[in-house]
């Protein structure tokens, strides 16, 4: 289901538009759900925080996503477990607990666009527990230099500080310093104030498939 059929599926229930900036906080940890969330525009990410005060990226959700922590609070009828920031200027769109249920209980689009999110975002998670488990920070490291060097528009100049790739992957700040300076040893990459440089792409998948 495409963004504009969802659009009139959801007409006439209620939606809020809002529109939100970039850097702010949707959801925190303990938080209760009181709406659906669909983003219409822009870019959330979703992520664990430790008692330990560390960040762990879950996953991200774009244009014509829903949010399937807020799924599965709507329901379970539990609160948050984590926590959503908005990366850009975010337009969203808000269905209130009730109309939720309510139109769950009355379409089967609905129901199918819900269930459709569920299933791909637990695959995605599942994918994301096995790398944990089974990929060392090093192939981590690199399969994300990789995947953001690989996204539309991206060019060898990567906007990426060493907090947001040890979110991302999963581990300290400190230990990704370490793994960049090996790579820039190697001449895989350059590192820049808020930064890296891509200098052998090639190089670099050469290391995921090895």
């Amino acid at each position: 289901m495409n963004r504009p059929q969802l659009e009139q599926l959801i007409d006439g229930i209620g939606v809020t538009k809002q529109l939100v900036a970039a850097d702010q906080c949707l959801f925190r940890l303990g938080d209760a759900c009181e709406n659906f969330v669909f983003v219409r525009n822009g870019q959330v990410r979703v992520e664990l925080l430790s008692s330990q005060g560390h960040q762990m990226l879950l996953y991200r959700i774009c244009d014509g996503e829903s949010c399937v922590m807020t799924t599965a609070c709507l329901l379970g009828n539990n609160h948050y477990t984590a926590q959503a920031l908005t990366e850009t200027q975010v337009e969203l769109m808000l269905i209130s607990r009730t109309a939720f249920h309510e139109r769950m209980k009355e379409s089967a689009e609905f129901r199918d666009f819900i269930f459709d999110g569920f299933a791909a975002r637990l695959a995605a998670l599942m994918q994301k527990t096995t790398e944990l488990a089974t990929w060392s920070v090093d192939r981590r490291l690199v399969a994300a230099l990789v995947h953001h060097a690989e996204q539309p528009g991206a060019g060898a100049q990567l906007t990426l500080t060493h907090q947001q790739l040890a979110v991302e992957i999963g581990t300290a700040r400190e230990v990704i310093s370490r793994r960049l300076s090996a790579l820039a040893d190697q001449g895989m990459i350059s590192r820049q104030i808020g930064a890296i440089e891509i200098c052998d792409i090639g190089g670099l998948k050469q290391k995921l498939e090895s």
